[in-house]
This record gives C-alpha cells, structure tokens and sequence, in this order.
C-alpha cells in the first residue's frame, strides 16, 4: 500500500497585497481571490521516481469552471538545480503522473505545481460569479494561452535514505531472506529479497512492515560504513550527488555521517525510522477479555 500525503501549497496569510499582474492569479500572498485555495495529494510510486498529484482547486469559481470546461491545464514542473534539470508535465485532468529518470539527478526532485490556460480568452469577471477580490469586479481581462492561474510554492523532497533503495524479488532466497548490494551508476542500495518478504513489503503498511523496514536501513549504513568511510576525491563518496545530499540530510537532523568514528549504523537507523512498539492497552485488554 503507498501512503498519500497532503501539502497546502496556498492557504490564507496575513498579506492584503494584490499584485500587480495583468488577471487575477491564485498565488501566496496575493488576494486576487479572498476565499481560493489551491491544495495537493502526492502519492508515491513504487519505483521512487513517480508520483500521482491530484490538484484541488476551491474557493476560487473561475478556475474551478475553466478546468471543468478544459480551458485551463494542471502542470507540475519536476526540476533539480543540482543537476541542471527542468521539465513541466502537463494534464489535461486534475490527476497526473509525474515521473523522472533517478539517473538524470543526483537528489530529490524539486516540485512547482500551477494550473495554466489552455486557450486564450477574453472575459468580464464578476465577484460574485467568479469569487474575485472587488476590484477585478467588472474588469474585462484577456487570459492568453499558457499564463498562470493558480501557482503553488515549490516543494522540495526530503533526501532521505528511502530515496536511494531499490527493492528487488530475487525468488532464489529463502523465505524472509534479503541482502543489500551497492550499485554506483547511479549511486543506491540494491535489496534482493525473497519473494514473500518483496510481495509482503509492496502490500503492507503496519508496524511490522516499518520495523523491517528499519532493519534493512541498518544494513544498507553498515555496507556504506564499510566501503565509503573515506572520500578519495573525485572517485569518493561526494562524486555522488544523491549520496551527498543523503549526508546533509543526516547533518541538518543532527545525525553522524558513515565517515565519522562515532558512526553506529543500528542508531543512526533506528534514530530515522525508530521500531514500532506495539500498544501494551492492547495486550492487557485482550487478557481481560479471556480473563
């Protein structure tokens, strides 16, 4: 099972500014429409370089109609500065996969979600109709195809170590089995497992999943601790941007890196994805009930 997540990517602030722009734009800190909100559902793909985004559009009735009459288009800009890439994936529904190659970048991608027109147009809006703020009441405003109605914050990925896993079925271990290789090109952990434990980890989201989950990070550390506790220059471990951006991520939490002495992969892993205990209630209610 994946777990979606929700990002308000324009809520209500404390601004009263109307920015100058040529119609009215759903935007931070812009009340061109008082009562718009424009929100967003990631949900992961199974590959880790996929997401499905669900764009959701209220308060703001001229949008909402022109996405319903297919005058306006979502899009979501995927782009990593690091590796100087940038493409815009656009939609003619309010669904859509975005996906990317892992190869072309070295972090996390970085995400600018928007909804664009997908016509020109010439209207007369109404506040009352179109929920502008009162002084585009009345105004005629010309929409030129491919400018910007609603536009999101960018969203930026956390460059967590899940990032650089790639779980694979390899049906010759035993039940429950599973081992960590390192690939380079690009840099990431290869975890063979058997063919129980891969079907059980794609279907479930408990406690138990999350705690094996854990063990595997602690041997995926262990393996980096081993083979890249030193950085040999252009061939060491910052040759490797998402490796790289994993270590900062582990500095801005306050966590040792692989090349630090005090390094222990079991806390570092447990201090990311702690074990799951279950709840004890549970246990002392059952043995009532037997009781």
């Amino acid at each position: 099972m994946r777990k979606p997540y929700s990002i308000v990517a324009v809520e209500p602030g404390p601004s009263n500014a109307i920015r100058a722009h040529q119609h009215p734009i759903l935007e931070p800190g812009n009340l061109s429409f008082p009562e718009g909100r424009y929100e967003l559902e990631f949900l992961p793909g199974e590959d880790r370089a996929s997401f499905e985004v669900t764009h959701l559009v209220s308060g703001a009735p001229l949008i909402m109609r022109m996405l319903e009459e297919e005058k306006a288009q979502c899009a979501c800009i995927v782009s990593s500065p690091i590796s100087s890439y940038r493409r815009t994936h656009m939609s003619s529904t309010t669904r859509q996969d975005v996906s990317w190659n892992a190869e072309d970048l070295g972090e996390p991608p970085l995400f600018t979600p928007m909804i664009v027109c997908a016509e020109s147009c010439d209207l007369v809006l109404s506040s009352s109709r179109d929920g502008v703020h009162k002084v585009w009441d009345g105004q005629s405003v010309s929409f030129r195809r491919g400018s910007r109605l609603a536009l999101g914050d960018v969203i930026r990925l956390e460059s967590s170590i899940l990032q650089l896993l790639s779980l694979h079925e390899v049906p010759g271990l035993k039940d429950g089995q599973f081992e960590v290789d390192i690939e380079t090109e690009p840099f990431r952990f290869r975890v063979n497992m058997s063919s129980s434990l891969h079907r059980f980890l794609r279907h479930r989201e408990d406690a138990h999943r999350w705690n094996i989950m854990t063990h595997i990070v602690t041997a995926c550390l262990a393996r980096l601790q081993k083979e890249h506790d030193t950085d040999d220059g252009e061939s060491g471990w910052q040759s490797h941007r998402n490796l790289k951006a994993f270590a900062d991520y582990l500095d801005v939490n306050g966590l040792e890196n692989w090349t630090d002495p005090e390094f222990r992969p079991e806390k570092i892993a447990t201090a990311l994805y702690p074990h799951v205990m279950p709840d004890p209630d549970i246990g002392e209610a059952s043995e009532s009930e037997e009781q």
